[in-house]
C-alpha cells in the first residue's frame, strides 16, 4: 500500500495484536503513520545512502557480482555454464523450475562467494545494513503519534520522532512498525531493498510495554488518555532520510 496524499495518516498495530476485524485489542500499541511526498522520500533515501551507507542494492548488481565471482573461481570447471544458467534462472524469478539440489547448490555458491568475493560480500553487507536501518529511519520520519503505555511521544527540532521517544520503544516494535512506515511510502516491486518483512502471522509473546499509551507532546498525560495525532509535519531538515528496484533478484 502507498498512501496517495502527503500528510494522510493511518493507524498501525502489529497484526497479532488485532482482533479478527482488524481492530487493536485492548492494551495493544497503536502508532499513527503518515505519508510523505516525493521530496521527503528522496531525503530519506539520501540519509540511508549517505550517513548510513545503506543505499539501494539493485538485483542486477547482485547478479553481476555473483556471476563475476563464479567465473573467477570456477573458470575451468566443466559445470560453469550450468551454474551460470541456474544463477540467471534464479535472478529472473524462475525458482519453481529449480530442483532442491539446484537451490542447495546456489545457496552453497553464495556462501563461498561471501567468503571469497569482496564485491559480493560488500553488496550483501550493504543490503543487510539497509534492512536493519531503514525501519528506524522511516519510523522516526513518518510517525506522528502513538498510544503506548509508558511511552511519552515527542518530536525533535527536526520534526522527527525524538531519540528520547525511540529509546522507550522495544526493538521489535520499532522493527515491525518501521517496516510498515517504510512500506507506506513505496510502490510495489521493492522486495530487494525493502526491510525484511515482519512475521505478521506469528504471534510473539506479549511484552510489558506493548499496552496503552501516554499522550503525544512534551509531557505525559494521565494513564488511559490517547495521544493526539499532531498535524502532519514535514520531515525534511538539515539531516535527511529509504528505495525501489525494478530488477530485484532473490536475496542472498
Amino acid at each position: 500500500m502507498i498512501l496517495t496524499s502527503k500528510g494522510a495518516t493511518t493507524r498501525y498495530t502489529p497484526p497479532w495484536m488485532c482482533d479478527d476485524a482488524g481492530n487493536s485489542k485492548p492494551g495493544a500499541p497503536v502508532l499513527f503513520l503518515r505519508a510523505g511526498d516525493v521530496i521527503e522520500r528522496g531525503q530519506m533515501e539520501a540519509e540511508l545512502s549517505g550517513p548510513h551507507r545503506s543505499g539501494q542494492v539493485w538485483g542486477f548488481e547482485l547478479r553481476q557480482a555473483i556471476r563475476a565471482g563464479v567465473v573467477a573461481l570456477l573458470a575451468d570447471d566443466p559445470d560453469l555454464d550450468r551454474l551460470l544458467g541456474l544463477i540467471e534462472a534464479e535472478g529472473e524469478g524462475e525458482t519453481e523450475t529449480l530442483s532442491a539440489d539446484d537451490r542447495a547448490l546456489l545457496a552453497g555458491v553464495r556462501g563461498v562467494l561471501g567468503e571469497c568475493c569482496p564485491d559480493y560480500r560488500d553488496l550483501v553487507a550493504q543490503l543487510e545494513r539497509r534492512r536493519a536501518i531503514a525501519p528506524i529511519v522511516a519510523l522516526k520520519r513518518y510517525c506522528v503519534g502513538m498510544e503506548i503505555e509508558g511511552v511519552t511521544f515527542e518530536l525533535g527540532r527536526d520534526g522527527q520522532v525524538s531519540d528520547a521517544t525511540m529509546s522507550q520503544l522495544e526493538p521489535f516494535l520499532i522493527s515491525v512498525a518501521g517496516n510498515r512506515a517504510y512500506e507506506l511510502q513505496q510502490p510495489r516491486g521493492l522486495e530487494g531493498n525493502s526491510p525484511r518483512p515482519s512475521p505478521s502471522d506469528v504471534s510473539p509473546k506479549r511484552s510489558g510495554s506493548a499496552s496503552r499509551s501516554k499522550a503525544g507532546g512534551k509531557s505525559p498525560a494521565r494513564a488511559g488518555r490517547k495521544t493526539r495525532v499532531s498535524r502532519s509535519r514535514r520531515g525534511s531538515g538539515p539531516s535527511s532520510t529509504s528505495g525501489s528496484t525494478a530488477d530485484a533478484s532473490p536475496l542472498p
